[in-house]
C-alpha cells in the first residue's frame, strides 16, 4: 500500500475566538468524512469539532454506526444542536 494525501483547502463552518474550528452539519456524507479525516491527519494542532443536528442520526441507511460514534472514533469532539458554552472558553 502507498499512502497519500488528499489535497484541497478546509474553510470551517465557525472558528471561535480561541481557535477552535466548528463543523456544523444536519447531514454527514461520507465524502464529508473522507475530508475531515485528511484535513485532520494533515492538521494534527488544529482543534476541529462538530455540531450535529441530530447526533444519533446512522451514517446511512445500512449502517449501525451513528454521527457521534464516527466522530469519537475519529478523535473529534462533538455536541448536538448548539455550540456548548464551555468551548468558548
Amino acid at each position: 500500500y502507498v499512502p497519500y494525501v488528499i489535497k484541497g483547502s478546509y474553510l470551517p463552518d465557525f472558528e471561535l475566538d480561541n481557535g477552535i474550528l466548528v463543523e456544523a452539519k444536519g447531514r454527514l456524507t461520507a465524502a464529508d468524512c473522507k475530508k475531515m479525516k485528511s484535513v485532520k491527519a494533515s492538521n494534527p494542532e488544529l482543534d476541529i469539532r462538530f455540531v450535529f443536528q441530530n447526533a444519533n442520526n446512522r451514517m446511512n441507511k445500512r449502517s449501525k454506526l451513528r454521527y457521534w460514534e464516527w466522530a469519537e472514533k475519529h478523535g473529534f469532539q462533538w455536541a448536538e444542536s448548539s455550540i456548548p458554552p464551555e468551548w468558548f472558553k
